[in-house]
């Protein structure tokens, strides 16, 4: 059944065209994905999908659809519910609408990987459709049968997860590399030969160093026709140069190096060390920590349910004088949710600039690997989406002079590409970074290490998220094996006291029996022991 059909599309503010497409449709069982970077149309397209804004084009929808917004310091739920609860509520109300089409914008921001799941699983088990915004590639994978891509003005689908999108946009990417390189082989073949005729046709207007002038003089009118000819030749071959259809260069966002900085290094070993790190909300304990350090260059995540105290945490680090020990070599950049004290009058380039050490070129090629390239710099900052916004923020903290920054979820509001080159940077980065983020992928390729709130405190793991995700299962396994090894030899000690009972109401072959099964499966559990 086909829920929404829109045709003849045409989105446009202003003189910029930020969609045309043909036609677009959702489907009952269609889990769509809509991705695009920020500022690409993305909320602006679901607007209109919606009819919540007026378009030129017309949307016939025969089914129910419920609306998932973004949510911001506008919305109007208590303000003592974290970022988390409050996602969940609205989220409940549009799992109740029992809508055919669920439409969501970034419905995992705030939310924790518990969850997420949870989410996750909610969304498979809808019998409708969905359009999902999401910056969480994992649940993109896990949910989405097509992705629609939204990029300068085009709408593309791929039929697949947002994993199966990439790959084809690698081949895409590839077949352009193999475009641009035929076509610059052949221009540069081109223009070699031009200039070949060309300086053969400048030869020709001199005499040749052996023929007199009375020689010339007879000969130089039939130079003249000669050189005439080659003239054209070189003619035809720039035309040919102008008719070749031109193949751009695909943008190397991610080959571009922070390959200097200004900030100065730690020497300590570890920029903080706190201990007896407690934190009380009202009369309920939080956090009590006896021990943390922090070590010089690393990339560790804090990680944690909801409500667990991630925030909370990083203030202790900050605020407290007699427990927490920051190395006074550090130079601190924070990066927080907030962004409403950006000064919107500014230009982007501007604002990075002012303060920095860095150079121009330094800075442009920082804001390029965050996809403000060309004019976009000299955009004002008020126009900028919130995506475009959290990139500006961390810009600014990357040409700083920082050598250790502290983000609390940046990876909030960025679109997917954005997320990449996000954590190329911060794996470019020379200092240390301490950051809080829900997503689960994002901490996957960035961190090093991990700071795990959980059962109020906190554990320390040196090592990456798919480390600690091995060593948790494997210590997970060696506590089933303890138990079930303690289970089997309780077992084996009430059969040898039965069977050296010599009761004859016992069945002694039975008792033999289960004696010897016993015996076998301890042995098989002590020879599987780590």
């Amino acid at each position: 059944m086909r829920f929404m059909h829109a045709q003849a599309i045409n989105i446009s503010i202003g003189d910029r065209v930020l969609l045309k497409a043909d036609q677009l449709s959702i489907h009952q069982g269609h889990r769509i994905g809509l991705v695009g970077r920020n500022g690409q149309g993305k909320t602006l397209l679901i607007h209109s999908l919606l009819n919540k804004v007026s378009q030129p084009f017309m949307v016939e929808w025969q089914g129910t659809f419920a609306h998932f917004e973004q949510l911001n310091d506008q919305t109007q739920l208590p303000s003592y519910l974290s970022g988390g609860e409050k996602t969940m509520k609205k989220l409940a109300e549009v799992f109740a609408s029992n809508a055919d089409v669920l439409v969501l914008d970034e419905p995992t921001n705030n939310l924790d990987w518990t969850r997420i799941s949870q989410l996750e699983a909610e969304l498979l088990a809808h019998q409708g459709a969905m359009l999902i915004v999401s910056h969480d590639r994992a649940l993109l994978d896990g949910l989405c049968t097509k992705i629609w891509e939204l990029e300068e003005g085009n709408l593309e689908e791929f039929t697949g997860n947002y994993s199966y999108y990439e790959q084809q946009k690698a081949l895409k990417r590839e077949q352009q590399y193999l475009a641009y390189e035929q076509y610059l082989k052949e221009k540069n073949r081109l223009e070699a030969r031009i200039k070949q005729k060309q300086d053969q046709a400048k030869g020709m207007r001199k005499p040749p160093a052996r023929m007199s002038n009375s020689e010339w003089q007879l000969y130089k009118n039939k130079a003249a026709g000669k050189q005439k000819k080659v003239e054209q030749v070189s003619i035809r071959l720039q035309k040919r140069v102008e008719k070749l259809e031109k193949v751009d260069k695909p943008m190397e966002w991610d080959t571009v190096k922070m390959n200097q900085t200004h900030a100065n290094p730690v020497h300590r070993k570890t920029v903080v060390m706190a201990k007896d790190i407690k934190k009380y909300i009202g009369n309920q304990l939080l956090f009590d920590v006896d021990y943390l350090k922090l070590k010089t260059g690393s990339k560790t995540a804090i990680i944690g349910d909801n409500g667990s105290g991630k925030t909370t945490l990083i203030n202790e680090l900050l605020s407290s004088i007699d427990t927490v020990n920051i190395s006074k070599q550090a130079k601190i950049g924070r990066f927080e949710q907030a962004l409403e004290t950006l000064p919107v009058n500014e230009t982007i380039y501007d604002y990075v600039k002012k303060g920095s050490e860095y150079p121009q070129h330094i800075i442009r090629i920082i804001l390029g690997r965050l996809h403000f390239s060309g004019e976009d710099v000299n955009k004002s900052i008020g126009v900028l989406s919130g995506g475009e916004r959290v990139k500006l923020a961390l810009a600014k903290l990357l040409v700083g002079g920082y050598n250790f920054l502290i983000l609390d979820e940046p990876t909030n509001h960025l679109d997917l590409e954005a997320l990449q080159a996000v954590e190329t940077l911060m794996k470019d980065y020379e200092g240390t970074i301490l950051f809080v983020s829900h997503d689960r992928r994002f901490v996957e390729n960035t961190a090093n290490h991990l700071w795990i709130l959980k059962d109020k405190t906190v554990e320390m793991f040196d090592g990456t998220l798919l480390e600690y995700s091995l060593a948790s299962k494997q210590e997970t396994q060696i506590t089933d094996q303890i138990e079930e090894k303690i289970k089997l030899e309780t077992r084996l000690t009430e059969l040898i006291g039965r069977l050296s009972l010599n009761d004859p109401k016992e069945d002694k072959f039975a008792l033999e029996n289960a004696y010897q099964e016993t015996l076998l499966a301890l042995k098989k559990l002590k020879g599987q022991e780590p």
